[in-house]
C-alpha cells in the first residue's frame, strides 16, 4: 500500500530499539480519521496498541447493522469466578429472556430485512461473523452482546477494533487487512448502510456516520490511502 498525500507520511511507532518516536502526536496527522473526540486526534489514544514501525493510515468509526441480532449465547465470552459458578442458573434465566427478546424484536427484524436484506450472510462461524461477534461482545467487562460502535483503526499490518473514549482507546479485537475484501456503499437519503465482504465470501451489513466514511473505507479496502478527512 502507497503513502498518504505528497509531503505526508502515516502516523506510526518507532522502530524497534529506537525508542518512542521523536514527535509522536503530530498537529496535523496525515491520516483520515474521524473528529467526534470534541476536534482531537485520535492518534494519541491508537499509539500506545501500535507495534514497534506500524503505521496508521485511517480512522474509521462506524456502527453494525441493527439487522444483525445479538450474540448468540454459544459465542459469548466464558464466564469466571462466581458467574462461573452459577452459570448454569444464568444459562437458564438468559435463555428464558433471550427467547422473549427474540421473539418481538426478530419479528420486527425480519420485516426490515424484507426490504434492507439480511445484516449478516455466512453465519457466525465466517469471518464476517466472527468480526460481527468482537464488535458486539464489546470490551471487556461487556456482557449486553449488542454493542453496535466500533472504531476501525487501518495500519498498514491489521485492522484495530475498539472503541476510543477521552481516557483511551479500548481494543476489541483486530482482523487481517487481507480478510475484509470489498465494500459496497449503498448510501442514500433513507439509508447509511455499507456491505462489507470478506475472503471467504461472507458479508456483513455496516453503517456508516456519513459519505465521508463510507467513501474513505472503500479507498482502504481499495488498497488506497484517503486523504485526511474533512475538518468542519
Amino acid at each position: 500500500m502507497t503513502g498518504g498525500p505528497p509531503g505526508a507520511s502515516p502516523y506510526g511507532a518507532g522502530p524497534y530499539g529506537q525508542g518512542p518516536h521523536p514527535h509522536p502526536y503530530p498537529a496535523a496527522p496525515p491520516v483520515y480519521e474521524p473528529r467526534r473526540l470534541g476536534g482531537g486526534s485520535y492518534l494519541p489514544l491508537v499509539a500506545p496498541h501500535l507495534a514497534p514501525g506500524e503505521q496508521v493510515h485511517a480512522v474509521l468509526d462506524i456502527r453494525l447493522s441493527d439487522l444483525l441480532r445479538r450474540v448468540p449465547r454459544r459465542h459469548r465470552k466464558e464466564r469466571d469466578g462466581l458467574f462461573q459458578a452459577l452459570g448454569v442458573l444464568l444459562d437458564l434465566v438468559g435463555a428464558v429472556v433471550d427467547a422473549i427478546e427474540e421473539a418481538i424484536g426478530g419479528f420486527f427484524r425480519n420485516l426490515r430485512r424484507i426490504f434492507r436484506g439480511r445484516g449478516l450472510s455466512g453465519g457466525w462461524e465466517s469471518q464476517a461473523g466472527r468480526f460481527a461477534v468482537q464488535v458486539l461482545t464489546g470490551g471487556p467487562g461487556d456482557r449486553r452482546y449488542e454493542n453496535r460502535g466500533v472504531v476501525l483503526v487501518f495500519t498498514d499490518r491489521r485492522i484495530l477494533l475498539g472503541s476510543a473514549l477521552s481516557d483511551g482507546y479500548h481494543p476489541y479485537g483486530e482482523i487481517p487487512r487481507q480478510q475484509l475484501a470489498r465494500v459496497e456503499p449503498r448510501m442514500g437519503s433513507w439509508s447509511d448502510r455499507v456491505e462489507a465482504y470478506f475472503a471467504d465470501g461472507s458479508r456483513v451489513a455496516l453503517d456508516a456516520r456519513d459519505r465521508h466514511d463510507a467513501q474513505a473505507l472503500e479507498l482502504l479496502v481499495r488498497g488506497q490511502v484517503p486523504p485526511p478527512g474533512p475538518r468542519d
